[in-house]
């Protein structure tokens, strides 16, 4: 990476640091989005590995649940884990050629159902045999993108848990996430010394970022930011996925 780059790409965390403490969402998203536009896939998967544990961690920590939604997620999580873990093996350290394409459709797929607010329903009875297939597809584009965005992000909304269990449910299961893909890109050599000392500078803006979207939080219209994160992701996975095509 060039100095131009790594400048870029720490400012692009005190952003996604930003949105995420204003709207609670979007960290890792909005990192590989905007860093996948000047830099190869799998390294900006790797730049964003040690903010996210980081980031992840704290939201699993808080709320008191966290035994309780082990139990409760582990045939999500396991499978989950497994499959990334294997999917990073297979992918390498280039990646392949189409992971731009997932990459531009996750975004397309999770940005339009924010836009429109789409929300799954998924009955209780559901929840055990949906949990290990969600967890396997979810894997597999994290693997592939470095964020499980979809379909776990809907399939853990659509379940009937109360909405501040709900946060720590995410942060768990992306706190699980998080630490399979960075320990697999440290074993598989893509998290290299140079790429971890970026990566671990990060964690910096990344937090200040956070801190900075919850002070201005209440000086702004969240709702109104939270379209605008959503509209900028769509025209990023659609311009991703043009410029694949084309």
């Amino acid at each position: 990476m060039s100095t131009d780059q790594i400048v870029i790409g720490l400012a692009i965390f005190l952003l996604a640091g930003t949105v995420k403490g204003l709207v609670g969402l979007g960290l890792p998203a909005i990192s590989i989005a905007l860093m996948s536009l000047f830099l190869p896939l799998s390294e900006a998967i790797a730049l964003i590995a040690l903010p996210t544990v980081v980031t992840n961690v704290w939201q699993a920590s808080v709320g008191g649940h966290f035994w309780h939604i082990v139990r409760r997620q582990w045939p999500l999580i396991l499978p989950l884990s497994v499959v990334l873990y294997l999917t990073v093996w297979l992918v390498g350290q280039k990646g392949p050629g189409w992971a731009f394409l997932v990459l531009g459709t996750v975004l397309i797929i999770y940005s339009t159902l924010g836009l429109f607010r789409i929300r799954l329903t998924i009955h209780a009875d559901l929840e055990k045999p949906l949990a290990p297939v969600i967890g396997v597809v979810s894997g597999f584009v994290a693997g592939v993108v470095g964020v499980p965005i979809v379909p776990l992000m809907p399939y853990l909304q659509g379940l009937d848990i109360k909405p501040v269990e709900l946060v720590q449910t995410l942060g768990v299961v992306l706190c699980a996430t998080s630490l399979t893909l960075t320990a697999s890109l440290l074993f598989f050599g893509v998290l290299d010394g140079p790429r971890a000392i970026v990566s671990g500078a990060a964690i910096v803006p990344a937090i200040g970022g956070m801190w900075l979207g919850q002070q201005i939080r209440s000086r702004l219209s969240v709702e109104q930011f939270r379209q605008a994160v959503f509209w900028a992701l769509l025209a990023t996975g659609l311009y991703t996925v043009a410029t694949r095509l084309l």
